[in-house]
């Protein structure tokens, strides 16, 4: 009877080094999931700013290019002037030298 006892504290104090054991491991699990899901908390931080910042950067772009056209447009009605005016003088040169002659 006695060696039953023995045998039965031995087996019950085992099952309580394993149970706290696994509270152990669980409390480091439970840790490391906060930890985890404080980084993928920061992470969903970071994506919210950098695609406002992608947006920004999209309008930006956009005011660019329209810009750019315009700027463009404008260059291509100065050539265009010149041209005219540079044809104006060429044939009022032609003519001028007509008249002497």
């Amino acid at each position: 009877m006695l060696e039953r006892l023995t045998a039965l504290e031995t087996k019950v104090r085992e099952t309580l080094t394993e149970l706290e054991d696994a509270r152990r491991t669980r409390e480091t699990l439970q840790a490391q999931i906060r930890g985890l899901e404080s980084d993928l908390r920061s992470r969903e931080q970071e994506m919210v700013t950098v695609l406002a910042a992608r947006e920004q950067d999209g309008a930006e772009l956009a005011r660019l290019r329209a810009e750019r056209d315009e700027v463009r447009r404008r260059v291509e009605g100065l050539l265009t002037e010149i041209a005219r005016l540079e044809a104006a003088v060429q044939g009022a040169g032609v003519g001028a030298e007509g008249a002497r002659g």
